[in-house]
């Protein structure tokens, strides 16, 4: 959790905020006229409060740049609804007694978060304000949510402290905007750490990148594949398996790679190609003394192919030998009579 308190005084919101800051000032010092302005930045500053929970629950590096698509009054309303939910909170516990209007104040504080984190993560203004979901994301923060809470109360009192022995106004509304910027970005990132308990599908930005890369390794892999494949067809054996060891060669011998094209291969027609790679990635696990590797390999080729053998035949007889000692006795019976 500890790098995510580092966000609001990232350049990006750290200039938002004084950018703001100067607005709301000027829409301060012009009065009824400046009322406009003032509410359009506190709208804008809001929803990009919402743009800042999006972009770290998603597992983002860095925070987001203010854009004219963020701040269109159709496409996000969540921090209308907040507003609207922390209002109707707000003058339920003024309706309070005295005795109880102070227990109430604290409960309204412990639920924002809980508030932000379902409204911000769902959109749903009815799961946002239903206890059980509260109730759920509390529980499975746990500690994260306290501490949370307990920031969330400490920058309070920063920014009322602040307001209160009459700091210059420009001051008291940067500290109040990174108060409220630390919030959200503290609330995104737990949800982000704890994506599992919570069965949010987040990832980082190198895990989506990673996962793109994956994708395009996957689908260069297939096109060779499908040449090498044609070239058998057409009895071009070798043709096809240089296409097959040039690739190899390519990824240094990868254990990946070879697995993916034994896999491949196994559910061709003609066997030659799934029993060569297989041989060539037996000797290459023998050589890196990878055993139990091997022998899951030459088991894994038999299984597709019952007829294969393992060659030259001092590794079968390696193999058997290993099969031995690692008690598969059926196993090692098939390498001996292929000997």
């Amino acid at each position: 959790m500890k790098r995510y308190f580092f966000i609001p005084i990232h350049s990006t919101p750290l200039v938002l905020v004084v950018t703001f800051a100067i607005g709301l000032l000027l829409a301060f010092k012009a009065g009824l006229t400046g009322i406009p302005l003032g509410f359009l930045l506190f709208s804008w500053f809001f929803k990009y409060c919402f743009v800042l929970f999006d972009s770290v629950a998603a597992g983002e590096d860095e925070p987001p740049v203010l854009s004219i698509e963020m701040v269109n009054p159709v496409s996000e309303q969540r921090p209308l609804v907040l507003a609207a939910l922390v209002t109707a909170e707000v003058m339920l516990v003024w309706r309070a007694g005295p005795l109880l209007r102070i227990a109430a104040v604290v409960a309204v504080a412990i639920l924002l978060p809980a508030h932000i984190a379902v409204l911000g993560f769902t959109r749903n203004v009815f799961k946002a304000v239903w206890p059980p979901a509260l109730f759920a994301v509390i529980t499975r923060l746990g500690r994260d949510y306290l501490l949370i809470v307990g920031v969330m109360l400490l920058a309070g009192l920063v920014g009322y402290w602040s307001a209160a022995r009459g700091d210059a106004l420009f001051i008291v509304l940067v500290v109040n905007q990174l108060t409220l910027l630390l919030l959200f970005a503290l609330v995104a990132g737990a949800l982000f750490e704890h994506r599992l308990e919570l069965g949010i599908d987040s990832k980082t930005r190198q895990e989506r990148l990673a996962e793109r890369a994956s994708r395009e390794h996957a689908a260069l892999r297939g096109r060779m594949l499908d040449m090498a494949y044609s070239s058998f067809r057409v009895r071009k054996p070798l043709d096809g398996w240089r296409e097959i060891e040039t690739w190899l060669k390519a990824h240094d011998d990868s254990s990946s790679e070879y697995q993916a094209l034994l896999e491949a291969t196994s559910a061709w027609d003609d066997v030659r190609a799934a029993d060569k790679l297989a041989n060539d990635y037996v000797a290459i696990l023998l050589a890196r003394r990878a055993t139990g590797e091997a022998l899951a390999v030459v088991e894994q080729r038999l299984a597709s192919n019952p007829r294969y053998q393992v060659s030259p035949q001092a590794t079968a007889i390696r193999m058997a030998e290993l099969a031995g000692a690692a008690g598969k006795k059926g196993l090692q019976r098939k390498l001996m009579a292929r000997d």
